[in-house]
């Protein structure tokens, strides 16, 4: 029984796996808060490179990525950056604040307040990257803190 239930919760896992791919195959809907309270929707993407990265404002590996990411030239070749974590609104405008992301029009820093992230895109670790082309289909979803040298060969090649 110990046995049948095992392998019960694997076929379950590896069925969520694959619906969760199919849901994140294209940008999935979604809405979450700005750090001005307003809703920011995925509909307002309208076309891609999109660089989707979830983070926290205490952990260690998202601030060396974001501050990667800043100094790199992803922010000057037309992706968009969503930045979006959990944590509350104050900590994640003062973490943001340390890296002057404001001059950059095409970064959009987002609140999941509801923690929804997870159910949309699946539970990930902290930080995640999702890459999505120019027509908006995910090219390749990076768990885990990534070299930037990463980003750029996938950001680069769409």
């Amino acid at each position: 029984a110990c046995f049948l239930l095992l392998i019960s919760g694997i076929i379950k896992k590896a069925h969520n796996h694959k619906e969760v791919i199919e849901r994140i195959d294209k940008l999935p809907s979604f809405s979450f808060l700005t750090l001005e309270k307003t809703t920011f929707r995925s509909t307002d993407i309208t076309t891609g490179p999109l660089l989707i990265v979830r983070f926290h404002p205490e952990c260690e590996h998202c601030k060396y990525e974001i501050s990667e990411i800043l100094k790199s030239n992803i922010v000057d070749s037309g992706v968009k950056i969503i930045l979006i974590s959990s944590a509350n609104r104050d900590s994640i405008s003062v973490f943001l604040d340390h890296f002057d992301y404001k001059k950059h029009i095409t970064i959009y820093p987002l609140v999941d307040s509801l923690y929804s992230f997870d159910e949309i895109f699946g539970n990930n670790t902290i930080p995640s990257n999702f890459i999505y082309n120019k027509e908006l289909k995910l090219v390749k979803y990076l768990p885990g803190e990534i070299k930037i040298e990463t980003l750029l060969k996938y950001l680069n090649g769409i």
